[in-house]
């Protein structure tokens, strides 16, 4: 297991377990961790909802990927939503409630 102080960047491509709250995002299901990372996790649908705002713990591979599209300006100006630069992803083996 890792805790979540580790820091993710040294543990990309790893296979771990991190704890935190179950939270769903504008870009999907993400698990706040204790120390504010937003980590998105692939290959769950959704949360049920008896577990969203719980603690839960994930184990799954992770890794740093641009899965939130950058934000693009139409020609009218128009600004979408997106994000800039990569997000931490975990790849979700399984998880279970804390």
């Amino acid at each position: 297991m890792v805790k979540n102080l580790v820091k993710l960047d040294q543990v990309i491509g790893q296979e771990i377990t991190l704890t935190g709250f179950a939270k769903v995002a504008k870009g999907g299901t993400v698990l706040i961790t204790e120390d504010n990372n937003v980590v998105y996790v692939k290959g769950s649908g959704y949360w049920p909802l008896d577990l969203i705002n719980k603690q839960v713990k994930v184990r799954g591979v992770l890794k740093k990927e641009q899965f939130i599209p950058e934000a693009t300006i139409d020609e009218y100006g128009g600004i979408s939503s997106g994000a800039t630069g990569k997000q931490y992803v975990l790849e979700m083996i399984e998880y279970s409630k804390v």
